[in-house]
């Protein structure tokens, strides 16, 4: 694995889309790095990890939470 991932490397790392890499460096949601002024993003893949356990939501969770509300409305 590379150091230093571009955009596109970093949107195939987390699979998601570039234009959600951009927006969470954009948001200030994932750490990033400027190179040669404002157009040239890298990211550290560990970073990029980072990010995506902050993100990441359980759908074991969700599912319980439904199905609990679920037999509270019968």
């Amino acid at each position: 694995m590379k150091a230093w991932l571009t955009v596109g490397e970093g949107a195939d790392y987390a699979n998601v889309s570039r234009d959600t890499i951009y927006t969470a460096c954009e948001r200030k949601e994932l750490r990033h790095v400027r190179i040669s002024g404002r157009r040239t993003i890298r990211l550290r893949p560990v970073w990029i990890d980072a990010w995506l356990e902050e993100h990441a939501t359980a759908p074991t969770s969700a599912r319980t939470s439904a199905h609990a509300s679920e037999g509270a409305a019968s």
